[in-house]
């Protein structure tokens, strides 16, 4: 072959895989536009807050009055008492805990029927994600824990959502743990069960304390070790409360979670994403994030879950907290006795 041949050889070469490149570029942007057009209109779906809805706002003096009720004390009681003088919290200097590699979302389940107004967050489990370990940690946060509410007298956490929503939520966290939120998601408890009946339910390992429970109270025959639940045992097994504590009952929840999530590991991006579409259709569930947020998170973040390793934790920590009957004129609290400790194991998880 000449010099001539060779180079006219070269050159067609050359072109051809100049096109094919071109091609393959080609191919590849029409997939990213196609992905952000569907993504987007995922996103469409879900109800995002401009401040008027009830996961916003401050409610006026008699809603507030009439979420507080509840916490009445009776004129008869004769337990354990604390004077709110005795359960000072230690708020201030606070160092954040910033670590740009975290990203930190909170999960608010809510007890609210239709025509009433924001109630008290029922569980508050924060999900929190390393980009760059991929470790994914769930915490509770107890609901009865004793905590400083900026502009509001010290209550329980669980107060801070029905007083001013998620805003009020993500300040509260600031000021008592120094956790930084980067967004909160709300479900409410009959979108839990539409959600998890969505999933194909879940598997959960009971124990036979709670099999027996769930055979008492609901009218099952189960059985310990691992059942099968539809969306609205798994909602009865997550709110199972006078069968131990609190942090047991957090802990359920965060099981629920934890199955679910190991249970979908293994499946195709794009299937779940059809079945993202599938239950964002359906307009169960409420955030304060912007889209532009919703967006950045899902292309960053839903690709790290396949291989992350899931840490389970509560706040308070077991040991660092006292049960109290009554404090001041709200009952059944846990005061925190060693804040320290609590902040230490979040800066180690999150920081």
């Amino acid at each position: 072959m000449d010099n001539a041949s060779s180079k006219s050889t070269a050159v067609l070469w050359q072109k051809l895989g100049l096109s094919i490149l071109c091609a393959v570029l080609f191919a590849v942007l029409v997939l990213m536009v196609f992905a952000t057009a569907f993504v987007h209109d995922l996103v469409d779906k879900i109800s995002v807050d401009n401040g008027g809805d009830h996961i916003e706002g401050t409610l006026s003096s008699s809603e507030i009055d009439d979420i507080m009720k509840d916490e009445t004390v009776s004129s008869d009681y004769t337990g354990e008492t604390m004077h709110p003088t005795d359960a000072t919290i230690e708020t201030l200097p606070l160092q954040m805990i910033d670590n740009p590699d975290v990203i930190n979302i909170m999960l608010v389940g809510q007890d609210r029927r239709p025509g009433e107004s924001r109630q008290r967050s029922d569980s508050m489990i924060l999900c929190s994600l390393n980009k760059k370990t991929h470790a994914f940690t769930m915490i509770s946060f107890l609901r009865d824990t004793y905590v400083t509410i900026p502009e509001h007298p010290a209550q329980k956490m669980n107060a801070a959502y029905a007083l001013g929503g998620m805003s009020l939520l993500t300040e509260t966290l600031a000021t008592n743990f120094g956790v930084h939120l980067d967004g909160c998601i709300e479900v409410d408890f009959g979108g839990f069960t539409k959600i998890i009946d969505m999933l194909g339910g879940v598997d959960i390992n009971l124990t036979q304390k709670e099999a027996d429970w769930l055979n008492k109270t609901e009218g099952h025959n189960l059985s310990a070790g691992l059942n099968h639940f539809d969306g609205a045992l798994a909602l009865s097994y997550s709110r199972i409360r006078k069968l131990d504590m609190d942090a047991m009952r957090a802990q359920r929840q965060r099981k629920v979670i934890t199955s679910l999530i190991n249970a979908y590991k293994g499946n195709t991006v794009f299937s779940m994403i059809t079945l993202a579409g599938d239950i964002l259709d359906t307009g169960l569930i409420k955030t304060n994030m912007s889209k532009s947020q919703i967006l950045s998170y899902v292309s960053s973040l839903f690709p790290l879950l396949s291989d992350s390793k899931i840490t389970s934790k509560q706040i308070p920590i077991s040991g660092t907290y006292e049960e109290v009957g009554v404090l001041g004129n709200i009952r059944d609290v846990k005061v925190i006795k060693d804040m320290d400790a609590n902040r230490k194991l979040l800066q180690e998880l999150l920081g």
